[in-house]
């Protein structure tokens, strides 16, 4: 890199995280700064290469130097928001932890995803128990090899991946639920959308919890919509009326069931809501119902 070069994105980044530099020292900022800077690039480089081998090379050492960062004192508190062009950085409502997950596409269109979840360290000193506890958690995508998915319970070396882009935090007897919604871009002729869910147990993360009730026969661990890769379904969280709302997908011709890449919205939106430890499908379909 050269120096122009350099010191247009030091200035760049330096400018973006003014109100943060405060928290940090100044030797610990530095080399953050050093560190997004190069995070910056392989970023760019993994997204955009019209080269494939430059692209999965870029994402290789974007997670190796990412996992580096993430060790250097008050990591937590830095913001990579210059990252976040091409990586999603999301925080818990409770700030226990962060999430990166971002995507690396191969020349078919396929989609190779990784992730990392960082521990708040300020929260997790006051554990008592640290048995097993981590500062952070590469998380590994075996999307390809998961058996029954809609019920597997998952840890973070056999990971369903997906680029996440809300979480929403529920509470139960049973403990906390952190439910994730993510785009998953699946094959060359169909993208999905996921709802999965994210719990802590012995101080390590899992993904998948039976807390889905579709009213069918049994609870779902998460739940994924697959259609044609020109449409764009709709799945957000409601903060107002705290409901999770989908819409509902169906194939262009009834000939075409099970050919998911055919599947489009209808225009119809179903809702869940947290209730009783799960979250439930109400009857009916939402009204009044806006984009925002």
């Amino acid at each position: 890199m050269n120096l122009i070069k350099y010191f247009t994105l030091l200035f760049f980044v330096m400018g973006s995280h003014f109100s943060f530099a405060q928290k940090i020292d100044s030797l610990s900022l530095d080399t953050l700064y050093d560190a997004e800077i190069r995070l910056m690039g392989l970023a760019e480089n993994m997204v955009t290469s019209y080269d494939e081998g430059t692209r999965i090379s870029s994402g290789t050492n974007f997670i190796r130097t990412l996992v580096r960062a993430l060790r250097i004192k008050h990591a937590y508190d830095f913001p990579f928001d210059s990252l976040k062009k091409n990586v999603s950085i999301l925080k818990s409502p409770d700030d226990l932890f962060r999430i990166f997950t971002w995507n690396v596409a191969s020349n078919d269109e396929n989609f190779r995803y990784f992730g990392v979840i960082q521990m708040n360290p300020q929260k997790i000193k006051k554990y008592k128990d640290t048995t097993n506890l981590r500062m952070y958690y590469p998380l590994i995508d075996r999307s390809d090899s998961i058996n029954n998915l809609y019920f597997a319970e998952l840890d973070q070396n056999h990971w369903f991946g997906a680029t996440y882009y809300k979480i929403i935090k529920t509470t139960s007897q049973k403990g906390a639920f952190y439910t994730l919604l993510g785009w998953d871009g699946s094959t060359i002729k169909s993208n999905k959308k996921v709802v999965d869910v994210l719990i802590f147990r012995n101080n390590k993360p899992y993904f998948g919890s039976p807390i889905f009730d579709l009213k069918g026969k049994k609870l779902l661990s998460r739940m994924v919509w697959e259609f044609n890769n020109r449409a764009s379904m709709t799945l957000r969280y409601e903060v107002k009326k705290k409901m999770l709302i989908y819409e509902n997908i169906v194939p262009q011709k009834a000939a075409n069931s099970g050919m998911y890449e055919t599947y489009i919205p209808d225009g119809s939106y179903d809702f869940m809501i947290w209730k009783n430890g799960v979250w439930e499908k109400q009857p009916g379909m939402v009204r009044d119902f806006k984009m925002e």
